[in-house]
Formats: structure tokens, sequence, C-alpha cells
């Protein structure tokens, strides 16, 4: 078993092709709530399925993993480099806001599986742990990630985990039928808490970044609308 990352109770590891796994990876795939953010109501998953979308036809660039809590496994997380706006499928202008020349940029998605780890805290914990092994085994600048616009729990997660609001995406993914708008979120390696209020609609109300500076003890703080 080869550890990702470990701190505490927590673990993230790699993804093995095993029955242990396999069947984990299947009974996720087949909850309503998982799937109703993750591939759709409609989708439905098989073990072919699961070895072909997880296994057999997956990106190389990607890596899967397993979430552990009490060295029980609890939900899935995968991490890939991403090279480019293009690759991200997001607009040039906002990858430029959010990444310089020369930076490393790291994509995560993930899920909890486990129905009664939700809402515990327990993503915003496996959020930090990830963001923090990807910036200092695999030398990320940059963090994003890309959470459907509805889903107010997982956007609520990864704005405790430190990731900033970027960009909205309209109608960048398709979902039993509907496309679906995502909303972009960042986090550099020089961490910069931030209070952004999303309205529904996508239109950005009022953002605070506190910028700390070195040495100083304080915070610079920039204010938007």
């Amino acid at each position: 078993m080869e550890f990702i990352a470990k701190e505490n109770s927590l673990a993230v590891r790699r993804m093995e092709e095993n029955e242990r796994d396999i069947s984990l990876m299947l009974r996720w795939m087949t909850d309503p709530e998982t799937m109703r953010y993750w591939e759709g109501m409609t989708v439905h998953f098989t073990r072919e399925r699961v070895l072909r979308d997880f296994y057999r036809h997956r990106d190389a660039n990607v890596t899967p993993c397993i979430l552990m809590k009490d060295g029980r496994d609890i939900g899935y997380l995968q991490f890939e480099k991403i090279d480019s706006a293009e690759d991200y499928e997001m607009p040039e202008a906002d990858w430029a806001r959010a990444v310089k020349p020369g930076e490393v940029v790291y994509g995560i998605d993930l899920f909890i599986g486990e129905v009664g780890e939700r809402d515990h805290g327990v993503g915003t914990r496996i959020m930090n742990l990830t963001a923090e092994t990807l910036f200092e085994k695999y030398h990320a600048d940059v963090l994003l990630i890309d959470p459907k616009a509805h889903n107010l729990r997982a956007i609520a997660c990864y704005r405790k985990a430190g990731f900033c609001d970027l960009c909205l995406v309209p109608q960048r993914e398709e979902q039993d039928g509907v496309l679906h708008d995502r909303l972009i979120r960042y986090r550099r390696k020089w961490k910069m808490p931030c209070l952004c209020f999303w309205h529904r609609q996508g239109i950005f109300r009022f953002c605070v970044l506190i910028i700390y500076l070195p040495g100083s003890g304080r915070g610079q703080t920039l204010r938007g609308s």
C-alpha cells in the first residue's frame, strides 16, 4: 500500500487495481448522493465501467487515490498536473490571473463516499492535507478545483480549505442532459486567506483578500466587488 500523505487519523493512499478498491468504487459510484454531483443520476456504473473509467482508460497524468480515516476507506481523490488554460477548459485571461509563467499547477477532484463521514469537516481536512503534500512533494505553486456551481456543500468545503473564487465557466459540463456551470477556485502555495461571497447567479458581490507580508506580522487587505 503506497501512501501519498498521512496526518494523524487521515491518509491518502494510491488506488490499486485489486478487489478491495474495485468493489469500493463500484459501491460509491452507485450511491445516488455521490452521483448527483459526480457523474449524474442517469449514469449507471457497473464493474466493467469502473474498470474502464478508473483503470483502463484513465488519463496517464491522473493519480487516483483512496481517502482513509482511522484506517477505513472513506472516499476518492484524484490529482493531475495541468499545463494550460485549454487543458482545464477555462478562459486564458482567468488562468493568467491565478498562474504566473513557469508555475506548476495541479487540479484536484474528490468525493466522500461514506455517508457517515459527510458534513463533519473531513473534506476540509483532507483538502488541506492534500494541498500541503502537492506543494511540498510535487512542487506545485497553484492548485485548481472546479465544483459545479450548485454544489454548495463542496464550495463551502473548499472555501474553508483556503480556495478562493477565480471564475465561473458557464455550461462547462453536461450532466443528466443539462449543461452545468463550473465555479473554478484556486489556492496558491503561499496561502492567501480570503472572504468571498458568491451570489447564486454567479455574480461576485464582495471579495476580501488578506495578503500576509513576510516579517511584518500584519496583512494588507485588498477589496473588490
